[in-house]
């Protein structure tokens, strides 16, 4: 059994595009057992994956710095011995794991990130549709002599939930919706989706189902949720365990260029993603859905777009993320009745 370490620390959309890869890999791969070195907080994503094994690094304590990275890749070294090593990261921390395992005479590779062709594409705004993320895993792969075969959807089981929250399931439609992302040019703005919320209370008998986390995304989704009573926010009931487990359970997400984007497509939820500063063609569209569930402003106005690869780059209008801005709340609602179709007796 040949034993490969992979390591793939954040951001948490960056691990779960790990996840049909990894799954492919050992679909074919019968005689290969993977041990994936991320932050532990992820783990969940890769329950109960056969011959999958998740190694938890605590980067903020444990293992922070050098001498915490010497100490993880002494665990490694005298507890795992993989036979082969494969850097899915690429940044200062991973190339000193890398350093550390090719001092000792380990086979490592590392994944080309294709950051000169995403600038180029920044810079000249000619959206040629760059190899995806989950593509640039996969060439690591099998530039190494493994094959792999990316699976269909849904890409993970979701588990069951306990009984108690059978409540929150009970009307024939949920929707999910995730209207934060960790740039501010990744978000369509409170305003529009709260606009969004009142379109679609007036078309479905529904719940909704609000995801978002931290202080600030917290308290602005429970002000929703108070003013329109089918909103449920996620995390006042649910972990990040329990939230994989019940994406299965949506009709459809409604999400920004996020992590909730990549979980919910995973889980084979139609997912309709609105598209700001970054573009899908740059690599992180989400798995397996057409392009007409990417939302984004395509007209002439804006010559801006798309203006960074993570959203990371401030706007250069002050007022506000226009190419945000520019997407009305009918174009998705649009996208929505096309995926759901609006029953009869409904259309109030």
């Amino acid at each position: 059994m040949q034993k490969l370490l992979v390591y793939r620390f954040s951001a948490m959309g960056d691990v779960i595009l790990l996840l049909p890869v990894l799954k492919g890999l050992l679909a074919v791969n019968n005689d290969v057992e993977v041990y994936l070195l991320t932050q532990s907080s992820l783990s969940p994503l890769f329950a109960n994956i056969d011959r999958l094994y998740v190694v938890k690094a605590d980067l903020k304590q444990e293992h922070r710095g050098f001498r915490g990275l010497l100490k993880l890749f002494r665990k490694i070294h005298s507890e795992i011995k993989p036979d082969r090593v494969f850097d899915l990261h690429g940044v200062l921390r991973s190339f000193i794991l890398d350093f550390l395992f090719k001092f000792s005479g380990y086979n490592v590779r590392v994944f080309k990130k294709g950051t000169l062709q995403k600038r180029r594409v920044i810079k000249s705004k000619l959206l040629n549709q760059l190899p995806g993320t989950i593509d640039r895993y996969s060439d690591v792969f099998t530039s190494a002599g493994f094959e792999l075969r990316l699976p269909e959807l849904p890409v993970f089981k979701s588990g069951a939930l306990p009984s108690r929250f059978d409540e929150i399931f009970l009307k024939p439609i949920v929707i999910g919706i995730a209207p934060f992302a960790k740039h501010r040019q990744k978000v369509w703005g409170v305003h529009k989706i709260d606009k969004l919320l009142e379109q679609i209370n007036t078309l479905y008998d529904c719940t909704i189902l609000l995801f978002g986390g931290g202080k600030a995304e917290f308290e602005i989704l429970n002000k929703l949720a108070e003013k329109y009573s089918n909103c449920v926010v996620s995390s006042n009931y649910f972990n990040f365990n329990d939230e994989i487990n019940l994406m299965h359970r949506l009709s459809l997400m409604v999400s920004m260029d996020s992590a909730n984007m990549h979980l919910a497509s995973m889980a084979g939820v139609p997912t309709v993603s609105i598209w700001g500063a970054t573009h899908p063609a740059l690599g992180f569209a989400p798995y397996k859905q057409p392009a007409e569930n990417m939302i984004q402003y395509t007209g002439t106005e804006l010559a801006c777009r798309p203006c960074s690869v993570y959203g990371n780059k401030k706007c250069i209008y002050s007022d506000s993320i226009r190419c945000m801005e520019y997407i009305t709340v009918d174009s998705v609602i649009e996208r929505i009745k096309e995926l759901i179709p609006v029953p009869e007796n409904q259309n109030r």
